[in-house]
């Protein structure tokens, strides 16, 4: 006889993962956030590879709003971890998506901001992201708050100095070649004193002579806007590289693309009709659909739209003479699958 201890795992997780051993049964859907994550936490304990997933996966799904706002506040420490990161890759870009709310919140610690700021994803003006870290900085210290460092005339030079080794960790990060001459007038110049002398005068250099140092960042890419519920806003980057025949990291430009939802299933019903009427003569398009069972999504891109037509001539447009189309042929199509989209990888 064996003597298993674990006082650390509760006894009714401890019975919903024997549950899950024995019949391959589990329904979360009763369950509450903080029995989630200590079944995520003791199935990791525990070595069950299959489950760790299964519950990240199902968070994912289904607490999204809870994972995003608790991941700032402490929780990206645990979903740092390895056996974690199909959560901690899905709130990064998240964030990277839509950066402004978590920005403008102080619970923000250095570790995690500093991660995001790295990132070549993250969806924001260069400038915007400057006076965010200024606000953030000034935050971090207390006697820089009560000074009111934002009012520049009652600084001095140790408030600069402060501010200086609070965010030198990130200008090294910031895309300052990517910020117009104008904004950094406003807004970088007057805090001039809290950077390297160095990265200051390399700046003013770059404005005068439009010459950029060796080594410099790249801009960061951004995701084109999709109104899509079934993918996130990076697979539209992806398509359009597809569409260009680039590599697939490939940088896009900003506002180079514009998708524009013309059909969704969910809203305008599940018919060929309405296919047809929403989707006729609308230009190039691509289709996305999710397969219920495996969450696998598949689709395909036609350059020249989704035309429908009563054939005029089957023996010209069509060998199908039964066929109401007709056929295009054309070496720019093309059609995908996304086994993980959903879950941001």
């Amino acid at each position: 006889m064996f003597n298993f201890t674990k006082p650390n795992i509760s006894p009714a997780i401890f019975e919903i993962i024997l549950r899950y051993i024995y019949t391959g049964v589990l329904d979360l859907k009763e369950k509450s956030v903080s029995d989630i994550l200590n079944l995520l936490v003791a199935s990791d304990e525990l070595l069950i590879e299959e489950l760790v997933t299964f519950v990240q996966k199902y968070l994912i799904e289904n607490q999204n709003e809870w994972l995003l706002n608790n991941f700032i506040k402490g929780f990206h420490k645990l979903f740092k971890l390895e056996n974690y990161k199909l959560i901690n890759d899905y709130c990064l870009e998240s964030i990277c998506e839509v950066p402004e709310p978590f920005f403008n919140s102080p619970e923000f610690e250095k570790d995690i901001l500093l991660e995001l700021i790295k990132r070549d994803d993250l969806v924001i003006d260069e400038v915007e992201l400057w006076n965010y870290l200024i606000k953030w900085g000034i935050a971090q210290t207390s006697e820089l708050k009560e000074k009111n460092i934002t009012d520049l005339d009652k600084c001095n030079e140790g408030d600069f100095l402060v501010l200086k080794n609070v965010l030198e960790p990130f200008f090294l990060h910031i895309r300052f070649f990517d910020i117009p001459s104008k904004d950094f007038h406003s807004n970088i110049r007057p805090f001039e004193k809290a950077l390297p002398k160095a990265r200051f005068e390399n700046i003013v250099s770059f404005y005068l002579t439009k010459i950029q140092p060796e080594n410099t960042l790249p801009s960061r890419y951004g995701m084109i806007p999709i109104d899509s519920v079934i993918i996130k806003p990076k697979y539209a980057a992806i398509f359009a590289n597809w569409i260009q025949r680039n590599d697939v990291n490939a940088r896009i430009p900003r506002n180079k693309y514009n998708f524009n939802l013309i059909y969704r299933g969910s809203r305008d019903s599940f018919n060929i009709t309405t296919i047809r009427n929403k989707c006729s003569g609308q230009g190039a398009c691509i289709l996305v659909i999710k397969v219920k069972e495996n969450g696998v999504i598949i689709g395909g891109y036609n350059p020249y739209g989704w035309n429908y037509y009563e054939y005029i001539n089957p023996v010209i447009y069509s060998p199908f003479y039964n066929s109401p189309y007709y056929y295009v042929n054309t070496t720019e199509s093309f059609i995908f699958s996304l086994y993980n989209a959903v879950f941001g990888k």
